[in-house]
């Protein structure tokens, strides 16, 4: 090429040269483009929170840990929703044989109910009396209390705090001491819907927040249905299956422990040998109106009827009674 020509040329090539933008040395070869654009699709599913789901749990089974990591021997915990560290959780609590707390109390008002025949608890150590499975109390927070296992074997209680835990030493009984313990053995009932009956421990289960104790008839099954709050649960007689439905019951014994996030669609069964009486905790109020009840009878086949046609009426009858809970 001519030396004119050149110069003639020199301006485009510098002009070419200017409109190119300069490559990135980190940036992805053009055949990765389509990589780059998956992040963004992928963006809403990593954003999104972890869906939680039921657990359940038989009492052999259950996960529990050191209270104190430095004291292995001592109480040990499974926290079944919240985070004892943190705020308001409800926890299982294993107390080793013959094991008896120094008098103290808690940051936090918390309701107990014991799931073995040898717990103790009481305002000191004079005044401390052994109550029978099934028994609650609720403490206020600060007033001092002990707790104990009068057994060979290991006792447990259910624990439904308020608050984050703590143990403040005291140096003194309370002088008058508020904390009332219902034994298990005189609980006042009151029926709920279609033969389902409660003893309500602490709250208000129209309004918001509540632990209670349920008892179910042998044989009661629910339908499938959900509840606005997280529900937190434990068996203390009986045997039961709960799960998402009839064809995914997972069965429980005496001690099990299961926790329900809200929102989460699920059933309930009674053994048909015995009642089922467990511990409910929610977070929120509890609306009946979406759960029905029906017996063993109801489950009865039809064949035992007489007409079917006659029959028919009846069956549809009983929901209809029953849509009204009665604590409503």
């Amino acid at each position: 090429m001519s030396r004119l020509a050149l110069v003639l040329l020199l301006p485009f090539i510098l002009s070419a040269c200017a409109s190119t933008p300069k490559q990135d040395e980190n940036a992805p070869a053009s055949d990765e483009a389509p990589a780059e654009a998956a992040p963004a699709d992928a963006a809403p599913a990593e954003e999104a929170p972890a869906a939680q789901s039921a657990k359940n749990f038989n009492l052999a089974d259950i996960p529990f840990a050191a209270f104190d990591p430095e004291k292995p021997e001592g109480i040990h915990v499974y926290p079944i929703t919240g985070n004892p560290k943190e705020g308001p959780f409800n926890a299982i609590v294993r107390m080793p044989p013959g094991y008896m707390s120094p008098l103290h109390s808690h940051s936090a008002n918390y309701s107990g109910v014991t799931m073995s025949d040898s717990m103790v608890h009481g305002t000191s150590l004079e005044t401390k009396e052994t109550v029978p499975r099934g028994s609650y109390w609720h403490q206020v927070a600060g007033e001092p209390h002990v707790d104990g296992c009068m057994s060979e074997e290991p006792c447990y209680l259910l624990a439904f705090f308020d608050g984050a835990v703590d143990m403040v030493p005291a140096d003194a009984p309370a002088a008058e001491p508020t904390v009332q313990v219902t034994p298990g053995d005189q609980v006042k009932w009151e029926e709920v819907k279609g033969g389902v009956q409660m003893a309500v421990i602490h709250g208000n289960p129209k309004e918001g927040a509540f632990q209670a104790l349920f008892q179910f008839p042998a044989g009661m099954t629910t339908n499938v249905h959900t509840h606005s709050s997280t529900f937190a649960g434990a068996l203390l007689s009986g045997s039961h299956e709960r799960g998402a439905a009839a064809d995914q019951l997972v069965a429980l014994t005496q001690g099990a422990v299961w926790s329900e996030p809200a929102g989460s669609a699920h059933m309930e069964k009674c053994g048909s040998e015995s009642p089922c009486t467990f511990v409910g905790a929610m977070d929120g109020a509890l609306n009946t109106e979406v759960v029905e009840f029906s017996t063993a009878a109801d489950a009865a086949p039809a064949a035992d009827a007489a007409p079917a046609a006659e029959a028919a009426p009846a069956a549809e009858a009983a929901p209809a009674a029953e849509a009204a809970p009665a604590t409503e």
